[in-house]
């Protein structure tokens, strides 16, 4: 045992110190909060719309189906917008490195298969031919992009138990969606990312709140 006097014992401090946290410029916590607040409305508005098309489906509703064609461009619109804000919050805080090529390869092909969803419609998947393994071959390339995202996700340190769980879901979503046959059941990890992703802006914003007072 050693002894507070003892020269030869060895110094009571911690091999790597643990720094503050330090203000994010530019990031004030009313923005963080907002965007929290967007991503929320993102998952919901992700489960309405499959919702829309699993009832429009069973009740063979033309109108709960063109509710759903009407939601969809707004939601990846506003998930592209929220997956960039994340990718700069990310480099700033934890600086992140090798984030850019996935999120913006991911924000591409989301816009094409939106692109794709306005200009052949039901076209897509209504019939074989080449309009439906074009479509399908874009959603297993997306599965793929959002794996990649996931991985790269997952090799930021020192982040929130959130992020960590956020980039899992990417992950494991991802690789559901590139099978295609999961399609469907794919949304619920990737549903689940954006929830996760919710509490990694309020947790930010939280200590961005601290750091002002």
């Amino acid at each position: 045992m050693n002894q507070p006097n003892n020269p030869y014992a060895a110094p009571q401090t911690n091999l790597v110190e643990s720094p503050g946290v330090e203000k994010l410029e530019g990031w004030s916590s009313g923005r963080l909060q907002l965007l929290g607040y967007l991503n929320l409305v993102s998952a919901l508005g992700s489960v309405l719309v499959l919702g829309l098309a699993l009832a429009a489906g069973f009740l063979e509703d033309a109108s709960l189906k063109s509710l759903g064609d009407w939601l969809s461009p707004a939601l990846t619109l506003l998930g592209c917008y929220l997956l960039i804000q994340l990718k700069l919050l990310a480099e700033q805080r934890f600086a992140a490195q090798q984030l850019h090529k996935p999120v913006w390869a991911v924000v591409l092909c989301g816009l094409l298969l939106m692109l794709l969803n306005l200009l052949w419609g039901d076209a897509a998947t209504g019939e074989m031919g080449w309009r439906m393994f074009s479509y399908l071959g874009v959603i297993a390339g997306y599965g793929a992009l959002l794996a990649w995202l996931g991985f790269r996700l997952r090799q930021v340190q020192n982040v929130y138990p959130a992020f960590r769980l956020m980039a899992w879901l990417e992950l494991v979503g991802g690789l559901m969606l590139l099978t295609v046959i999961l399609l469907v059941l794919a949304m619920l990890p990737l549903i689940g990312a954006s929830v996760a992703m919710v509490w990694v802006f309020f947790r930010a914003a939280a200590e961005q709140r601290r750091q002002a007072e």
